[in-house]
């Protein structure tokens, strides 16, 4: 059972919906508006959420139809999971429904059969839960206002709901979600970090249950050479697509991606957001161009024909195994009135060509195995101030390797050597103080290489558009030391 109906009142309307959350998903949004068609859908994420969620959300609105969206900011991450919606009653009267728990304004979150979600909801009225809504008025508000510079909402504590039921709500500071990220730390949350895709290692592949282990040696070889893959466990893999190594790597690319706009820290390698928006069709490994003729040759399975000369390649390699394990195949193998079952072996192939033609068909996956790169969010976790200065420090020890070699090819290390001014100061020679030095001067005024003003992080932030051996004079203002 999903969790849509929370939000939903048949025969109410929506005059408004407030969402407060750190991370959205496009479907719950949609589905939010096409049930509720509210008349005014306000948004506060994170503000460490992508800019293309910003985007999202805003692409929703429609005739008669107004939306708003802003970020929330917080010492560490914005968390609340907050949905308020303003009815109008048949009567005409106004009502209010609180939604809250531990679920984000996803469908992983609503949909019910994903996460494990704990959900409630309450009915406000004016004369019991005043502070409640005075709290979600002031934050449309501050989202309404939001051309006026940022607004501090004040949070609501131990407000009660029903006998013995309180509720405590944060408080926030509403911002500008137009802006960019508006200090060094920030910066490095909105990035990406880019590590190797591991498919499911069955994908592609019929594994085939041996009712016993199959001995080292001889009959082990054997089976290996007749084109199965073994562990020497009771489990046989059988690659069913003649790939002729398209899934090997391949000279094909865009060159050293990684060194030249990624800088590695100890959760892998980061870049920010605006080079991945700007360079994301290049960040892929070698060999993609035989992994997009693979899954072509997969859902070319679609065709029964295909699909049953490639059975047939299957079940005869099954045949041959059966014939190369000799007088001791059944003690491998399921037999059906003395010889191999074929049945049961084909039975096997049909379902692992239907999971892997469903997996095959979700875009996400597609991208991620053909790109051979999977990239993700830096995880939110900036509460943690530990375990945030770590990562922040890790970025500034790549830094300072970069400086230590000969010719640095890292655009991020020289556009940040150039904002910095290395020829009055050392800055990476103590990443810690590199780190204090990013933090102050982020927002600090210089020009950039045109001679255009800019800020230190605005111009940093601009790496992904300099070329390889373009580093050029740098910002020619005043430097920070």
């Amino acid at each position: 059972m999903d969790h849509y109906d929370l939000l939903a009142r048949p025969d109410w309307r929506a005059r408004s919906v407030l969402v407060v959350t750190p991370y959205v998903e496009g479907k719950f949004f949609r589905r939010l508006v096409r049930d509720l068609a509210p008349g005014m859908l306000t948004v506060v994420i994170d503000d460490g959420c992508r800019p293309e969620d910003i985007r999202m959300i805003q692409a929703l609105r429609s005739k008669g139809q107004q939306i708003q969206v802003a970020l929330g900011g917080a010492t560490g991450l914005m968390h609340a999971k907050v949905f308020h919606v303003e009815w109008e009653t048949p009567g005409g009267r106004s009502a209010h429904s609180l939604v809250y728990g531990s679920g984000n304004a996803t469908r992983q979150a609503f949909e019910g059969d994903i996460n494990a979600e704990l959900m409630c909801r309450a009915r406000l009225t004016a004369v019991h839960h005043r502070p409640i809504l005075q709290w979600t008025r002031a934050v449309r508000d501050a989202v309404a206002s939001i051309a006026d510079g940022d607004a501090r909402v004040e949070g609501v504590r131990d407000v009660a709901l029903a006998d013995g039921i309180v509720v405590r709500l944060p408080t926030i500071v509403v911002k500008d979600a137009t802006t960019k990220a508006g200090n060094f730390d920030l910066w490095l949350q909105r990035g990406r970090l880019a590590a190797a895709f591991r498919p499911d290692p069955s994908f592609l592949r019929v594994h085939i249950n041996l009712h016993s282990d199959l001995p080292p040696g001889t009959l082990e070889q054997t089976v290996l050479d007749l084109g199965f893959e073994t562990q020497r466990t009771r489990r046989l893999g059988i690659p069913y697509l003649r790939t002729g190594g398209l899934l090997d790597g391949g000279t094909e690319g865009h060159g050293h991606w990684r060194s030249r706009y990624f800088a590695l820290t100890h959760l892998g390698d980061w870049c920010s957001a605006a080079c991945h928006a700007e360079r994301k069709h290049q960040f892929r490994k070698a060999g993609h161009v035989g992994r997009a003729r693979t899954l072509a040759l997969l859902n070319g399975l679609k065709d029964p024909s295909r699909r049953n000369r490639t059975r047939a390649r299957y079940l005869d390699r099954i045949e041959g195994l059966w014939t190369a394990l000799g007088p001791d195949a059944k003690t491998y193998l399921s037999s059906n009135g003395g010889r191999v079952d074929l049945e049961r072996y084909g039975r096997l192939f049909e379902q692992r060509v239907d999971y892997d033609l469903t997996r095959a068909a979700d875009e996400e996956f597609r991208t991620r195995f053909i790109d051979g790169v999977e990239i993700i969010d830096v995880p939110r976790f900036r509460v943690d101030t530990r375990a945030w200065n770590a990562f922040v420090e890790s970025f500034a020890r790549q830094l300072r390797m970069e400086d230590m070699k000969r010719r640095s090819v890292s655009l991020i290390y020289r556009r940040v050597s150039a904002a910095l001014g290395v020829r009055l100061t050392d800055p990476f020679e103590n990443p810690l103080h590199a780190v204090k030095l990013l933090r102050k001067h982020w927002n600090h005024e210089i020009q950039d290489d045109d001679g255009e003003p800019t800020t230190v992080g605005a111009y940093i932030d601009g790496y992904h558009y300099a070329g390889a051996d373009d580093l050029g004079d740098g910002p020619s203002s005043s430097r920070p030391s």
